[in-house]
């Protein structure tokens, strides 16, 4: 499984001239199994019916969202019907007529509360012609109000009957105003927000996706020699103009030159990383932490990242060969 890399130099902000490090990062594009493997091979989907508050909506939703899901950059689902029954034990006999592999139903609940709470203002209580020269604290009613979503989705195998994926969603928004304001947000938008969110998750839960995950590189090149330093600085500087390939290549000749730098090393593991190669990838990152002489986060983090794009990359060759 190749990956694109894109190199980004992250934006340090200096705040009262105080100087934070930057950090160099590359941007990594993934490619992960569906979180229920029992869903992998259903592609022709039919979205059945919603019980309760909102549930009408919430399947046009999720029929909207299924219907854009792609994979790879193609479309995944081919959406053959909605508007089913919304009882699991009819889903199958549904799925048979319309064609579908699986019928995806549920229940939607959508609770709405309005609490009050006690702000405050300022405001002048002295001027000195038109300048305010003191101020105070009055305290003014407000409210907050409260959408929780709660979404219980299945999705059963028209082949078996049986229900492969189920699970409990929940998310909530709130807005807030105080006095003579009127609500930033509606509840109708509240509502959306939540939804877009429990929507992503119920796709990354039965359909394998597309993300980027972020590797910090090693930038200082400590323990080399002073006559390669700047071969390691210039590798470097070559992954914030998005050549991967040329700083790659810098590392590997700093290596030969000099085997066994800390920061060399693991930045091979990031390149190894990049190339699909999990194996030597993790086998880099492991010297790495070998040869640190404490525990560093960013190799931590780059042997469970690797591990995990390596299980991920065997569980979509499973998949592919049922």
């Amino acid at each position: 499984m190749g990956l694109r890399l894109f190199s980004r130099l992250a934006v340090c902000a200096g705040l009262m001239m105080v100087l934070s490090a930057c950090a160099t990062t590359v941007d990594i594009s993934a490619r992960f199994p569906a979180r229920y493997a029992e869903t992998a091979n259903i592609r022709q989907i039919a979205v059945a019916g919603f019980d309760g508050y909102g549930g009408r909506e919430f399947q046009s939703a999720l029929q909207a969202e299924l219907f854009s899901a792609t994979f790879d950059g193609r479309p995944y689902f081919t959406v053959v019907a909605t508007g089913g029954p919304s009882n699991p034990s009819a889903a199958a006999g549904y799925g048979r007529s319309v064609g579908a592999q699986g019928v995806i139903l549920g229940t939607v609940g959508t609770d709405f509360n309005t609490s009050t709470y006690q702000g405050s203002e300022s405001r002048c209580v002295r001027w000195e012609g038109d300048k305010c020269k003191e101020y105070k604290s009055f305290p003014i009613p407000c409210w907050r109000r409260n959408v929780d979503l709660m979404v219980t989705p299945s999705l059963v195998s028209v082949a078996t009957g049986r229900v492969v994926y189920s699970a409990q969603k929940r998310a909530s928004r709130n807005t807030s105003w105080c006095g003579n304001e009127a609500p930033s947000t509606g509840d109708l938008a509240l509502v959306t927000d939540a939804q877009r969110e429990i929507l992503g998750d119920i796709r990354r839960d039965i359909a394998p996706y597309n993300t980027t995950l972020s590797a910090t590189l090693k930038t200082k090149g400590v323990g080399l020699s002073e006559g390669l330093k700047p071969q390691f600085t210039a590798a470097v500087k070559a992954t914030s103009s998005g050549d991967m390939a040329g700083a790659c290549q810098g590392w590997t000749s700093i290596n030969s030159a000099q085997p066994g730098n800390l920061d060399t090393v693991y930045d091979l593991g990031v390149c190894a990383e990049s190339a699909g190669d999990y194996g030597k990838a993790l086998a880099l990152y492991r010297q790495a932490q070998r040869l640190s002489p404490a525990s560093d986060n960013a190799i931590n983090e780059s042997i469970n990242r690797a591990q995990n794009l390596a299980d991920a990359k065997a569980a979509l060759a499973r998949s592919q060969r049922k």
